[in-house]
């Protein structure tokens, strides 16, 4: 609300009293936050302090189309809200179903798999105590059946633990768990009874080669039981599941298709629902990206690839000029990325830089080499917004009803609350890093790199402003 100076700014359900005297100017402006263009303006009497009356404004009413103008925003906000959450709740399904279906693929067809070759190698172990050594050759063969048949025991009945877990009933798994270790027992018990008899026949060396390497095996086994549990062994194999069904489903390489067609080359990755409609469309062979995707939890999460010597930049790997230091989530996606790229200008895809929406051309870096320069200084900035929300700027926030803000959200990952947030942050702010970070607007931070490195390779792209209505059709 502009009324003179200064400006002030009311939230949800909150009001102002204003006093009019002694001012100069009676037009009273009002405009949305989120967008100043959405604005309404009021004339009142400059003389009703002097007089001793009031008047009462509602932003709703008060001001023109405003209010109508407003409802419709927080309308269209509203319905992306319902959609993003629409979008994430058919994600999680599918991800559950794939993980449903992942589990009963290991309780119908591995568990009983393992479990029967463990029983096997079990049945055999015991025939192996009933058979009499009468030369050398066959002692020692059988000495040799018994090492291997325990290990075959005790690596099956690993498995059949593993997969055991997925069961869904708490006394299968536990069975399943506890019936391993059991067969492993018996399985050791049996080959010092195989050994003694192989002793008795005269062949005290079968203690040697067979004694040495199943005490070896069932250590193994007794150290595996005390170091882990039950508890452990499930959490492990739901972890296990999960990236198994990430790497299927959320974990994507690129797909660059033939044809000189448009090629995603870089995506802002907080529009999600559109991003899960890329992949998909990708996938489907009906959209050329070479943008990549390594979660956390998937295979080449974590992975360093080296910087080759032709490029002449300094770093001991990729993180170093894209980042400025070695990131814990790796640079292996970057070495994938320079390679779609590559097969997508081979194919004379036409690039497409995706930017933020309303900000198309903004928010790019000078140039490749102030990447990492950059990066650093932007997780230094955002380093101190905790010192921020421990501010009396934000607790003068809070007590004029910032909380009332809607905190679900949108198709952008942003909410009104985040969004404000993220404004008073800004305004707290140094003016020299507030003007950084205004300036940063517009791409990812991965995406800063990827633009500058097109230019640095003087590849020629497409800049091109991200409509999510547009992708989720």
């Amino acid at each position: 609300v502009t009324f003179g100076d200064p400006v002030k700014v009311l939230y949800p359900n909150k009001s102002h009293t204003f006093h009019t005297f002694p001012r100069t100017s009676n037009l009273v402006k009002v405009c949305l936050r989120d967008d100043p263009n959405v604005s309404g303006t009021r004339m009142i009497s400059l003389l009703d302090d002097v007089n001793g009356l009031s008047q009462s404004c509602r932003t709703s009413q008060s001001f023109g189309s405003f209010g109508v103008s407003v409802a419709a925003v927080l309308e269209k906000e509203e319905e992306e809200v319902q959609r993003e959450q629409r979008v994430l709740q058919e994600r999680k399904k599918r991800v559950q179903k794939k993980l449903d279906k992942e589990r009963c693929e290991n309780v119908l067809c591995c568990f009983p798999f393992f479990f029967f070759c463990m029983f096997l190698s079990f049945t055999f172990l015991i025939l192996c105590i009933f058979v009499q050594p009468h030369d050398v050759a066959s002692a020692v063969l059988l000495s040799l059946a018994v090492v291997a048949l325990l290990g075959c025991v005790a690596l099956n009945g690993c498995f059949a633990q593993q997969f055991g877990t997925s069961f869904s009933r708490n006394l299968w798994k536990w069975l399943a768990y506890h019936s391993a270790y059991a067969c492993c027992f018996l399985g050791a018990l049996s080959v010092t009874v195989a050994i003694a008899r192989y002793m008795m026949a005269g062949f005290w060396w079968s203690v040697l080669i067979a004694g040495l390497p199943c005490c070896g095996i069932s250590t193994c086994v007794c150290c595996a039981w005390s170091v882990s549990s039950l508890e452990e062994e499930i959490e492990d194999m739901e972890d296990m599941d999960k990236k198994s069904v990430a790497e299927r489903t959320i974990v994507f390489h690129g797909s660059i298709l033939e044809g000189k067609g448009p090629c995603v080359s870089s995506w802002p990755g907080k529009y999600e629902s559109a991003w899960d409609a890329l992949v998909t469309g990708s996938r489907k062979g009906n959209v050329s990206a070479a943008v990549v995707f390594l979660p956390e939890g998937s295979e080449h999460f974590g992975c360093h690839d080296p910087i080759p010597e032709e490029e002449n930049l300094e770093g001991s790997c990729w993180c170093v000029p894209l980042y400025g230091e070695q990131k814990p989530w790796g640079c292996r996606w970057w070495t994938q990325w320079i390679k779609n790229i590559e097969e997508a200008v081979r194919q004379g895809a036409e690039l497409e830089v995706y930017f933020f929406a309303g900000m198309t051309g903004k928010g790019k870096i000078e140039n490749f080499s102030m990447a990492g320069k950059e990066h650093l200084r932007r997780e230094a900035i955002q380093a101190k917004k905790p010192f921020f929300l421990q501010s009396q700027v934000f607790f003068d926030a809070c007590h004029k009803g910032i909380e009332g803000l809607l905190k679900d959200p949108r198709g952008d990952s942003s909410s009104q609350y985040s969004r404000e947030v993220q404004r008073l942050f800004l305004e707290w702010l140094p003016k020299e890093d507030r003007h950084f970070m205004e300036a940063s607007e517009g791409l990812g931070n991965s995406q800063k790199a990827e633009v500058a490195w097109l230019e640095r390779k003087g590849y020629a792209y497409t800049e091109v402003e991200v409509d999510i209505s547009q992708w989720l059709q």
